[in-house]
């Protein structure tokens, strides 16, 4: 093993099915919903990107001084768990737009993601920009698509 290297960091795509998996067995009402990956991307991207490479069985006897402290909230062997950990409270709000439609019989059976997609679709776009909701309409895609 060559000297610089101490241990292997699991593939980003690893730690986003992981963190993706925990957090639906932590939150089973949801479970997993199109877009929720949207969500984590660029949550697990910065972590990532803004990591630091300690090394596992590196000497920390400086973790007492302020470069030590910003290193070690950095160190990339934390990727996963504050990628989680940050996912996990943006969460706490948005999921309630991947919640489950109404399922009582007769109920219009919509989640909230697809309502709030309507409303911004055909009530505040066109007012915005009538040119872009005139196309998006020409184009009939669902605004749940490209709202999400």
């Amino acid at each position: 093993m060559p000297e610089n290297v101490y241990f292997r960091q699991p593939a980003t795509q690893d730690m986003m099915l992981d963190i993706l998996f925990i957090f639906c067995k932590l939150n089973p009402d949801i479970g997993y919903r199109q877009g929720m990956h949207e969500i984590l991307a660029p949550i697990l991207w910065v972590i990532e990107r803004d990591s630091v490479n300690r090394g596992a069985g590196k000497n920390t006897s400086n973790a007492h001084t302020d470069k030590g402290v910003l290193e070690e909230l950095v160190d990339s062997c934390f990727i996963e768990h504050d990628s989680f950990t940050l996912y996990s409270l943006v969460m706490q709000t948005g999921k309630t737009f991947y919640a489950p439609g109404d399922s009582k019989p007769g109920a219009a059976n919509e989640s909230p993601m697809v309502i709030r997609s309507a409303y911004i679709f055909e009530k505040l776009l066109p007012r915005v920009d009538p040119k872009l909701s005139a196309h998006l309409v020409k184009l009939e895609i669902l605004p749940q698509i490209f709202l999400l």
